[in-house]
């Protein structure tokens, strides 16, 4: 079962994200990486594309098995991370998927646990979750339903029962997590949600071929894959 680490819980906060991250992104399109982390120990890596061109957001899932080959090396996101952190990351998946990546979020554990508190429950097939609980299920590949989870937790955010949660939340971004992305900026993709609800919102794994190494796990994931899939995933 392929993991699909972060998304469950930026969902409670990826729409406060920016509809243009940053003074050099395009009109059209912005790139965001997110990084969820617990101390220095990297949990998950997600890309976020918005599409100002037809409102589409797009969530892609990178995990952290994923071969990220370098100068002929074997390589993984997790390694890349552990050697260097978010720079050497950042540069070869901007290599090997031919974007430019606009902005970045660190989110650390404890914002979780916060985020989640502050949401509360959301249901999903008569079953109630928090979104501390989806993640760690999704993280440990218990669950596939990611775009389902995604969508109900951000029509949870947006009912009007909820709408008080938002400033809280929007301080909780805008104190707790580590960005390069103005604040002034952050509520764009929140009103396209609000206006056109969260069917616009799909999210998807990083597909590929999972072999396992020296007894490591490893996704080789084709070239034209890592070329098309931040088109692919907010067409």
């Amino acid at each position: 079962m392929p993991l699909s680490p972060l998304v469950l819980l930026l969902l409670g906060l990826f729409i406060f994200l920016p509809a243009v991250a940053a003074d050099a992104a395009p009109k059209d399109k912005t790139n965001i990486i997110c990084f969820w982390v617990d101390g220095s120990k990297i949990k998950a890596v997600t890309l976020l594309r918005f599409d100002s061109g037809n409102g589409k957001v797009g969530v892609l899932s990178v995990p952290l098995y994923t071969n990220v080959e370098v100068d002929g090396q074997l390589s993984t996101i997790e390694t890349l991370w552990n050697k260097g952190g978010k720079k050497p990351l950042i540069n070869r998946l901007e290599t090997l998927m031919r974007i430019k990546i606009h902005g970045e979020l660190t989110f650390d554990q404890p914002v979780l646990e916060k985020a989640s508190a502050l949401i509360g429950t959301f249901h999903l097939k008569g079953r109630a979750l928090t979104m501390a609980q989806a993640f760690e299920e999704t993280r440990m590949e218990l669950r596939r339903d990611d775009e389902a989870v995604l969508r109900a937790m951000a029509a949870n955010i947006i009912s009007p029962g909820d709408l008080h949660n938002i400033p809280r939340l929007l301080w909780l971004f805008t104190t707790q997590v580590e960005s390069n992305i103005s604040p002034d900026l952050m509520v764009g993709i929140y009103k396209v949600v609000c206006h056109r609800g969260p069917a616009i919102v799909t999210k998807r794994s990083l597909q590929g071929r999972d072999y396992y190494h020296g007894g490591s796990r490893y996704r080789y994931v084709d070239p034209d894959t890592w070329k098309n899939i931040m088109s692919e995933i907010s067409a």
